[in-house]
């Protein structure tokens, strides 16, 4: 506080003495000019000392936050740009007042006040203003590229969930697959942990990449671009969206909400799971293998192929087979969805 009264201090003053040296100002009243440039020199020196504090402060809190280098760069750009603006200001002006007091103060606003609010723009974005232009036009045109078809970028959840390998190959997805480098990362970190569950999936993953990268079938493109402004994966992951009008594959529920709010299109595993589950009614039959006990008397439990829970009423008797059922009913929960069955042969009443 004492330095920045100082420095706002020694700014007012060196403002007042140049300004009364040369006489900016004429005399206004009984206020000779040394008088006049005196006074309107200390307060212009006061105000550019408070705007210098009030700039550094900003700067030096952002510093260390996410996208500050490219706040600094934005801010320069914006105001040598609208520096441009206060200079056609400061001509116009010269052109449409008369000489004196009220042009020369007219024409110091419009330049200052040009660069100082492209400084103040600037800074507030955390998006290079220079790629704006043309991120706009990959998302007005997202087909331009290769077949027609936006890329789709792949996160870890993703890949070590190990379904995608399959998805792939069934060839419902198109255009060209996507990777960033700092994605292969954070998967080399899990393949490398110590707790043997994340380790096994993540090395799964790698070799899921490894054989669709090598298969001529799929065109599977590793992207060194990097935010290193960025700590967060998921940050990165939606800037790299943005800048390649890619579709966000994902299962993380977190990350969907946040790309969602920013614009992006995502598809979730999950959903399209849910999705191609195959819907049964009642009265309808399927095989099942009863493989533990449930819960209630004489109940028995199975699953079919997509994960979903079967429970075997009087199905306890076969546990260890495979046996036609009949469902009775089903039931959606947050989990899941559950399906409710009785052995064919005590069923006819359900099938009627």
């Amino acid at each position: 506080m004492v330095v920045s009264f100082g420095f706002a201090l020694v700014l007012a003053l060196t403002g007042g003495v140049i300004s009364s040296v040369y006489a900016f100002f004429p005399p206004m009243g009984s206020l000779s000019s040394t008088a006049t440039s005196w006074l309107f020199g200390t307060l212009g020196g006061a105000l550019v000392a408070v705007f210098l504090i009030v700039a550094w402060r900003m700067f030096a809190r952002t510093f260390y936050e996410e996208s500050s280098e490219i706040r600094f760069v934005n801010a320069v750009l914006l105001g040598l740009g609208m520096s441009l603006v206060g200079t056609v200001l400061y001509f116009a002006i010269t052109a449409a007042l008369p000489p004196g007091n009220g042009r020369s103060v007219a024409r110091g606003i419009a330049l200052a006040g040009s660069a100082l609010l492209g400084l103040r723009i600037g800074y507030s974005l955390d998006r290079p203003v220079w790629l704006a232009s043309w991120k706009g036009s990959r998302r007005r045109d997202p087909r331009s590229r290769a077949n027609g078809a936006r890329p789709k970028l792949l996160d870890t959840s993703v890949i070590i969930d190990g379904r995608i390998g399959d998805l792939v190959e069934t060839g419902f997805l198109e255009g060209p697959i996507l990777v960033p480098e700092f994605v292969l990362v954070e998967l080399q970190a899990i393949a490398d942990s110590s707790n043997s569950v994340r380790r096994r999936k993540g090395r799964r993953g790698l070799e899921i990449l490894r054989k669709l990268s090598r298969d001529a079938k799929f065109d599977v493109q590793i992207s060194n671009r990097d935010y290193p402004e960025i700590r967060e994966v998921d940050r990165k992951l939606i800037h790299l969206a943005q800048e390649e009008s890619a579709t966000l594959l994902t299962i993380d529920s977190n990350l969907i909400r946040v790309a969602q709010v920013e614009g992006i299109d995502v598809l979730n595993i999950h959903a399209l799971a849910r999705a191609v589950r195959p819907r049964f009614i009642p009265g309808e039959g399927l095989s099942i293998e009863v493989i533990d006990r449930g819960e209630e008397t004489d109940q028995g439990i199975g699953y079919l192929d997509d994960g979903t829970m079967v429970v075997v009423e009087n199905g306890r008797q076969h546990i260890g087979q495979k046996i036609r059922a009949t469902v009775k009913t089903t039931l959606q929960t947050e989990a899941g969805r559950m399906l409710f069955v009785e052995p064919a042969s005590n069923a006819s009443r359900w099938e009627a």
